[in-house]
């Protein structure tokens, strides 16, 4: 979305790191900010592999500390979980002034990360995302509802919800998510160090359901299980401060949303399985800009 509106834009993978035995990749150091969207975890990983967590939480300090060796470098905004790293025992929607206390692995891990980009960079920036989804999001264990759901629908399995369908989620699509990037970077936004980025309106696991059921053309009966450990509550954020200062909001309807996920499931050759092991689809890179970066 960038480099079409005239940004030099530089993607690292897992591949091609930014960081390796030989120091850091010179593009980074030439860039005006870096995007982190890299991860390897999600809440069941976080819940169950701790020696994961502290890889992507070195992996991350070790960038940032590369990247700034000298005091100086691009800044850098991080997309954190506005869906868990805000105290649950309080009633939502979570604003930025919400307590942040996570009370699952990933959301403690999420706010590790928010500290270690602010002790290291003054101009780092938090984007505390809530409930992403849309094309391309990787089926992956403990995470991202819409994926499994619609990938499952489409290779005639049964569809699964973990606790309440009452329980609320933050919807918030893609390219509303890489809106709020490119209107941070292109504003150089240093207004405050933490901005949330959702739908701001909760969608019950109940909703969901009957949208996905209207996007698929069919009736969904699906197996309910017991929440899992990990799983929060009702949770969605209240995302006025980046209509207010960013001039952002999310500008894609669920139900249009949904439409362009069901498109991409089923075209062929994108339906996939379950996924088992580290996760390696875009949504877990992080790209580089020579002026500014994107996130996937």
């Amino acid at each position: 979305m960038l480099d079409g509106r005239g940004h030099e834009v530089h993607q690292f993978e897992r591949d091609e790191p930014p960081l390796t035995a030989d120091g850091i990749d010179p593009r980074v150091l030439e860039s005006d900010h870096v995007v982190w969207a890299a991860s390897s975890i999600n809440p069941l990983i976080a819940e169950n592999d701790p020696d994961r967590v502290a890889l992507d939480l070195e992996a991350f300090r070790a960038f940032i500390e590369a990247a700034r060796s000298d005091g100086e470098g691009p800044r850098t905004i991080i997309l954190s979980s506005g869906g868990t790293v805000y105290d649950t025992s309080a009633e939502p929607p979570y604003s930025e002034a919400s307590p942040a206390r996570p009370r699952n692995a990933y959301g403690r891990a999420k706010r590790e990360l928010e500290r270690i980009l602010l002790s290291h960079d003054p101009a780092g920036l938090v984007l505390r995302v809530s409930n992403a989804y849309g094309p391309g999001q990787p089926v992956a264990p403990g995470q991202g509802v819409i994926a499994h759901w619609m990938h499952a629908i489409a290779l005639g399995k049964d569809v699964h919800i973990f606790g309440d369908r009452d329980a609320a989620r933050d919807f918030v699509y893609v390219d509303d998510i890489a809106l709020a990037v490119v209107a941070v970077i292109e504003q150089d936004y240093r207004v405050h160090d933490v901005v949330n980025i959702g739908a701001g309106r909760p969608t019950t696991l109940g909703e969901l359901l009957d949208a996905v059921a209207v996007t698929v053309g069919t009736r969904l009966e699906p197996v309910v299980h017991p929440a899992r450990p990990f799983d929060a509550r009702s949770t969605w954020l209240d995302c006025g401060r980046a209509a207010r200062t960013l001039g952002w909001r999310p500008v894609m309807p669920l139900l249009d949303g949904l439409a362009a996920t069901w498109h991409a499931v089923t075209t062929p050759d994108t339906i996939q399985p379950a996924a088992s092991g580290r996760r390696t689809a875009p949504s877990t890179s992080q790209r580089k800009s020579s002026r500014s970066e994107a996130d996937s």
